[in-house]
């Protein structure tokens, strides 16, 4: 007997030979889309900084066989930019028409503008923004003599009264008393506002709050009310709407002038990078120094008025050399001042002053 495979052969089939064809393949129209932080703006300083990003862009999948040539088409990238848009908030007096006699107070919710000629809100009686307001002298009873020894003078807040006539004989006399009412209105915070008033061509700006409001309703049926409104300034300065700024370059004195009748308080900027910053009023022999390194892209903020000093939100005030002033002692002086800023290493941004001129 035969063994089975040898008597019986498996059969072939011969496939012949192999062969292959060059291929196209179309790429359909796509985009290339890109993604861009939110901007944020800090005023009076506008800087558009971007940071580092990436446009992505998505392939198709390709598919590819041996020996085959890829043919791109013509094609576009497109991208969709956004459209930049800049919204900058009212300054203070920006309301306001230029015409003596007039007010502006801006409250949270409503910004009201009185006097100045208007029909509406007049202004029949001011008191209390060209007085000196009263002062805290400062001074010590001596124990074993008349008198005392003299200590600085410091002026106390300032409480300024407007009359407000509301004359608005018509059917829209209960709006125009509802929205004095509530420009009026107590605040939910202990947060002080602009109040603007120009008088003989001079226009000024405080802080404060509303503290009373007296509305005597007795000629009501004639459309009128004589309101007595009340603000109260912690800080009794009154300063010029302006807002002045220089930028002061390492090792170089400059003169910056504070043309009102008192001390007024700068806001300082020092961009990094800068180690062991100082800056140096020479008039006043003052100093402001840290220890500290401010690195490259961050900025060290000192508010001379709050008297703090951040970086990236976080408080440096224990980096306050021992040869300087208090935060809150540092000022310009009613009149030239000559400041100088050096460092240990770097500061070549130089120094940002911003302060407004004051006045008591």
């Amino acid at each position: 007997m035969a063994r089975l495979g040898r008597s019986q052969p498996i059969p072939v089939k011969s496939l012949g030979k192999l062969r292959y064809s060059r291929a196209t393949i179309d790429l359909p129209a796509f985009e290339v889309s890109a993604e861009w932080p939110d901007l944020s703006i800090v005023t009076p300083n506008v800087n558009l900084n971007l940071p580092v990003f990436e446009i992505t862009a998505e392939w198709p999948a390709l598919s590819l066989t041996r020996d085959q040539i890829l043919t791109l088409p013509v094609f576009e990238v497109t991208a969709e930019w956004p459209a930049l848009t800049i919204s900058i908030p009212p300054s203070p007096g920006d309301a306001m028409t230029g015409a003596d006699g007039e007010i502006e107070w801006n409250g949270p919710l409503a910004r009201l503008v009185a006097g100045g000629g208007q029909d509406l809100y007049r202004i029949t009686e001011l008191e209390g923004w060209e007085d000196l307001p009263g002062v805290e002298s400062g001074n010590t009873s001596r124990p074993s003599r008349h008198g005392s020894y003299a200590g600085r003078k410091y002026g106390e807040e300032r409480v300024v009264t407007a009359t407000i006539q509301i004359d608005d004989n018509s059917p829209t006399f209960a709006e125009s008393l509802a929205f004095l009412r509530q420009a009026t209105a107590i605040g939910d915070s202990d947060d002080e506002y602009p109040l603007v008033i120009r008088l003989r061509g001079e226009t000024l700006l405080a802080f404060g709050a509303i503290t009373g409001r007296i509305m005597p309703t007795g000629l009501v049926g004639a459309g009128i009310v004589q309101a007595s409104i009340r603000w109260t300034c912690s800080d009794p300065r009154r300063y010029s709407l302006g807002l002045q700024g220089t930028n002061i370059s390492l090792n170089t004195p400059t003169a910056l002038a504070n043309t009102g009748n008192c001390e007024t308080h700068p806001l300082i900027r020092l961009p990094g990078p800068v180690t062991d910053p100082v800056l140096v009023n020479a008039e006043l022999g003052q100093s402001l120094g840290f220890d500290l390194e401010v690195p490259d892209g961050s900025t060290l903020e000192i508010d001379t008025d709050g008297a703090t000093v951040t970086m990236g939100g976080v408080s440096q005030a224990l980096q306050l050399t021992t040869a300087s002033v208090q935060l809150g002692d540092f000022v310009l002086a009613a009149a030239t001042n000559t400041i100088t800023y050096s460092a240990g290493a770097g500061g070549s941004a130089g120094a940002d002053f911003l302060w407004r001129h004051a006045h008591l």
